[in-house]
């Protein structure tokens, strides 16, 4: 038996209440689409934004490009209507911070000089499909921020934890490996201090994860081993981008 590993990364979204994403969750028919692009950029914006209200999947999306000469790292998007009304959905990127590093299906983790990017639109149902695409904040590469203070500061303060959850995680791995630690023992790790308080965080998820669905896992050291040398790198690998993207 050879040992595999789980993780996932999406985007985090947010609504206001109760309101539901649609697009996202099977919900997209509720509301009619064409087959339409359109673009946007406001003055002296860094970036450029074009909506598009159905892909080939029926669902819509958004395309940014940076046309600044700095690589951006995340960012809140916010998405509001020109008639004014205030935004009712919002997008936080982070692909690093959010594991996204190790799955290319998942789009590229950063968003360098010239490059697009293109990611599900969240929108209410019953409710028009929104018209422009805003950067309330975001992180560059080299660490320096822009936008609004407060979504800047839970920008920082979410990367911050994602540092210091990889870092236990893998301390957590090494130590494990080094006393050659069964199955059932990182299971019991992850339920003590400091991982029982971070019991959400992605990377104890994804140890934790793996192994429940492994339950054989012991009946073979070595293919125990290899799966904890692999998490051990992407862990690694994952930290070290953190790192030299400011953080």
């Amino acid at each position: 038996m050879e040992a595999v590993w789980v993780s996932s990364f999406e985007p985090r979204f947010e609504m206001q209440d109760m309101l539901r994403l649609c697009g996202l969750i099977g919900l997209v028919w509720l509301v009619p689409f064409s087959l339409s692009a359109q673009s946007q950029r406001a003055d002296h914006s860094p970036f450029q934004f074009e909506i598009t209200k159905a892909d080939s999947y029926g669902h819509p999306t958004f395309t940014v490009t940076n046309l600044s000469q700095k690589t951006l790292v995340a960012a809140r998007f916010e998405f509001p209507w020109s008639s004014g009304a205030s935004s009712q959905t919002a997008i936080e990127w982070d692909p690093i911070a959010d594991g996204g590093t190790n799955d290319p299906r998942r789009g590229p983790f950063d968003l360098t000089p010239g490059e697009s990017l293109t990611l599900p639109l969240p929108h209410l149902v019953d409710q028009p499909i929104p018209d422009r695409v805003d950067v309330v904040a975001g992180i560059w590469s080299d660490g320096e921020t822009f936008g609004n203070t407060e979504w800047t500061r839970r920008l920082l303060a979410h990367r911050a934890s994602a540092v210091e959850a990889y870092a236990q995680s893998i301390s957590l791995l090494k130590e494990g490996l080094a006393q050659n630690w069964t199955r059932d023992q990182y299971l019991s790790a992850l339920n003590s201090p400091p991982a029982s308080g971070e019991q959400n965080a992605l990377p104890f998820a994804t140890i934790r994860s793996t192994l429940r669905i492994q339950p054989g896992l012991d009946q073979n050291p070595e293919a125990r081993k290899r799966l904890i040398q692999n998490l051990l790198a992407r862990f690694g690998h994952t930290l070290d981008l953190l790192h030299a993207t400011g953080s």
